[in-house]
């Protein structure tokens, strides 16, 4: 893998990347100074949010964040989808520093459910659950707390489910569990929750654009002003069985009213950020660097998003533009969700992601500079998950049967818990977990620009069914950055 990377890493470090813009451990002989503001935005609509930053004072930290929430209805109780949380919110965000756009994603709910498959259950059940409310850690759920398994030994743990952190409430009648979302995180205001009480969340700006991870921002050496553009996705859309229009925003318990038009509380959104400076004499030297011959300069990826929609046979055997012309990629990684698992009476609510079944029904490949990434196309789902694995350098946090098609309440192979969660299953597939997480990654190997005629996604699979079907794949591009006598300017590598 290193060898055949070599060209391309080449490229990305031979910028004269100060060490001071890497995240990471900083020398211990530092005096570093932390400054919070908390501002709002210059314009905010139930469609879009602007935020400005001008004159920051240090480097923009990446914990950063945009807070979030909704105005409760009376009429229901809602939730965020499990696995991506408030950022459900959000269709595309965009980063701007004076003309210059530096990075933007589209889709971004879905982009952010593949982000999630690589947050350890750890951080999601410590964390994630109170700072963004996404709620997808795992435990094994003792098989008493189930229907039917009254001769199972009392230690017996066939199946895994999600964790919080709380007991379930178990109904002594027929020993059956049942879990729940805490109560300062539902969307409530059916008792005595009021709008001020409603739970607010937040989006790392390094989650929004992942850039961040890697670098600081030197905000203090760009003399223009920083955009952070946010459009929100609509209350409502008519996805789904019958066209009827439901909430897209949001999840809703059981049977409860699905068409409700849920609001962005506007009062709550801000840019909590954090500027960090160091000595006189450090911040001195490298905001002189900034006047020198190239000033500073660094790397960074960006995405593209292309997809495509349409009824299985538009599946079949597509060979799909996805873009890369000229470019540097780094990675790409795809997932197909089904317009029938848009439905707010769901656990994910339209953020799931269609598996591939055990018999290799599905393949896929990529194609760049007449050449196919791999010999044959790669169809074994244990393969594709090593794939994946092997592109992120981190393995998916998520089960098998969350993974592979076949996950259901009836299948006696499913390991996922048939024990209701916010009135759910996790074993089912239309509104639970079951098949749900199945993203693919690819890192091209060659170590190759892409030439003019750009990369093609090779897509078969004959196994979807019926209704609509919506292919997402992001490509991972290689851009450059400099900034230099106070502007920033940036260009694909």
């Amino acid at each position: 893998m290193a060898e055949r990377n070599a060209d391309m890493d080449e490229s990305v470090t031979s910028d004269r990347i100060p060490d001071i813009l890497k995240m990471g451990e900083i020398q211990s002989d530092f005096a570093q100074k932390l400054h919070t503001d908390v501002i709002d935005p210059v314009t905010i609509t139930q469609q879009r949010a602007r935020f400005t930053l001008s004159r920051v004072a240090g480097f923009l930290h990446s914990d950063s964040k945009i807070t979030l929430g909704i105005t409760p209805l009376t009429t229901t109780q809602a939730f965020y989808p499990l696995n991506v949380g408030v950022s459900n919110l959000i269709q595309s965000a965009q980063l701007t520093i004076g003309q210059e756009v530096v990075c933007s994603v589209d889709d971004y709910s879905d982009f952010h459910a593949y982000q999630s498959l690589f947050v350890t259950n750890e951080n999601n059940k410590e964390r994630e659950q109170y700072l963004s409310q996404r709620c997808i850690s795992h435990a094994p759920h003792y098989d008493n707390r189930i229907a039917n398994t009254t001769d199972k030994p009392p230690n017996s743990a066939s199946k895994v489910g999600l964790d919080l952190g709380r007991n379930s409430v178990v109904n002594i009648a027929n020993d059956v569990g049942a879990t729940q979302l805490f109560p300062f995180q539902f969307h409530d205001a059916t008792s005595a929750q009021t709008v001020e009480d409603a739970p607010v969340y937040s989006v790392y700006l390094s989650d929004l654009f992942p850039f961040l991870k890697q670098n600081r921002l030197p905000a203090f050496m760009i003399d223009d002003e920083i955009h952070i553009d946010i459009t929100f996705k609509s209350e409502l859309g008519s996805l789904g069985a019958g066209g009827t229009a439901r909430s897209i925003r949001m999840c809703v318990g059981g049977a409860q009213n699905e068409t409700v038009a849920y609001q962005i509380n506007t009062s709550e959104c801000k840019l909590i950020y954090d500027s960090v400076s160091y000595d006189g004499d450090v911040m001195a030297k490298y905001a002189a660097d900034r006047e020198a011959e190239g000033g500073v300069s660094f790397s960074y990826v960006d995405y593209r998003l292309a997809k495509r929609t349409g009824a299985q046979a538009a599946f079949q055997n597509l060979t799909f533009p996805i873009g890369g012309n000229g470019r540097l990629v780094s990675k790409v990684f795809f997932g197909l969700s089904a317009d029938a698992n848009f439905t707010p009476r769901s656990l994910l609510n339209g953020n799931n992601y269609k598996a591939s079944s055990l018999d290799h029904k599905l393949a896929v490949n990529l194609l760049y500079n007449d050449l196919f990434e791999f010999n044959t196309d790669r169809s074994n789902p244990s393969l594709l998950f090593h794939t994946t694995q092997q592109a992120e350098g981190e393995v998916p946090m998520v089960t098998k049967d969350e993974w592979k098609i076949g996950g259901t309440a009836a299948a006696a192979s499913n390991a996922l818990t048939p024990e209701l969660f916010m009135g759910y299953a996790p074993s089912t597939t239309a509104t639970g977990l079951g098949s749900n997480f199945n993203w693919i990654a690819i890192r091209p190997n060659k170590g190759q620009r892409v030439n003019n005629k750009g990369m093609d996604l090779v897509y078969k699979n004959d196994t979807l069914g019926g209704g609509n079907f919506t292919l997402r794949c992001y490509v991972e591009l290689l851009k450059k950055a400099t900034i230099k006598d106070g502007h920033f300017s940036c260009y694909f590598a």
